[in-house]
């Protein structure tokens, strides 16, 4: 008889193989393409560099869930009782993002084509920085977004160790991952 830990070997190994989740999984070349994110992204890039400038400022967690459809009603009313993102410069090309919400939630949507959960817990924290191209994020570790599918009707999630977001890609970074290559990566089209 099969063990638990086992079927739960198997199925995150599973995941791993069919989702790119080992670290600098995807080449340049194995990037997906994402149509019709650019105006989500340009918009983010346009508020953050307005925060930034003005020394903080605020957005809509929708605008940090890039090219996310099809989110059921009961998550829509969940990430709605969230607050607003908030941005705070610390440095001349960054600073602090908090975001809090009354309790941890699970987000269902559609992401690049694919079912695709995202775990908020109540409080998340991160820095920010930005630069010519875009910007990165990067997630405290005790309050990190988790990103994850469903294997077998299971959930499996991985922490988000960073984010490389520029008007031309999308990169995933997982905890752990500290290298110059992403477990995701998305080309913006």
């Amino acid at each position: 008889m099969i063990g638990v830990k086992a079927l739960i070997s198997a199925a995150a190994m599973t995941l791993a193989l069919q989702c790119g989740l080992t670290a600098g999984a995807y080449a340049d070349a194995d990037c997906v393409d994402v149509p019709g994110i650019e105006g989500e992204i340009d918009s983010f890039l346009d508020q953050a560099v307005a925060a930034q400038g003005a020394g903080q400022g605020t957005m809509p967690i929708d605008a940090v869930l890039f090219g996310v459809t099809d989110i059921g009603v009961e998550d829509r009313q969940e990430l709605d009782a969230r607050a607003k993102v908030e941005l705070k410069r610390r440095t001349a090309d960054g600073g602090d993002y908090t975001n809090r919400g009354p309790e941890r939630i699970t987000v269902e949507g559609i992401f690049a084509e694919r079912e695709t959960l995202f775990r908020l817990p109540k409080l998340i924290l991160g820095r920010y920085r930005l630069n010519g191209q875009g910007a990165t994020l990067a997630y405290d570790p005790e309050h990190t977004v988790e990103v994850g599918e469903r294997v077998l009707g299971i959930p499996f999630f991985m922490e988000m160790g960073r984010m490389s977001v520029t008007r031309e890609e999308l990169a995933f970074y997982f905890a752990g991952n500290d290298g110059p290559e992403p477990d995701r990566c998305y080309k913006i089209k």
